[in-house]
């Protein structure tokens, strides 16, 4: 269940998506996507960090998707050869384990 977020935090989590795409898009314009067209991991992460984002404020990255915790909403996506996308919704109640808040839990009860 992802938390609710106002008008106001929604519109300073598509400031942060804007900047994230930004710097994503750097990578998908120097090229060298892997297979299945997604980009590694480490070159996600490494985009993410020259924005100041890290573990420590919710990143997750992996298999070519990223989600990144603002301090005020997620702004998740997939980065491909084929597209960049972004997606700004609020924290989940019960996150997958070891993945940041940004990330829906895959798991049942």
């Amino acid at each position: 269940m992802q938390g609710s977020i106002s008008a106001e935090k929604r519109a300073q989590g598509e400031a942060s998506a804007k900047l994230i795409r930004q710097e994503l898009d750097k990578v998908r314009e120097e090229g060298g996507a892997g297979q299945y067209g997604a980009f590694s991991d480490e070159r996600i992460m490494a985009a993410l960090k020259r924005l100041g984002c890290g573990k420590e404020h919710g990143v997750y990255v992996g298999y070519g998707s990223y989600s990144v915790h603002t301090g005020v909403t997620c702004v998740s996506g997939r980065i491909t050869k084929e597209e960049l996308t972004s997606e700004v919704h609020g924290a989940y109640a019960e996150p997958q384990p070891g993945t940041g808040p940004c990330v829906e839990n895959q798991g049942g009860h």
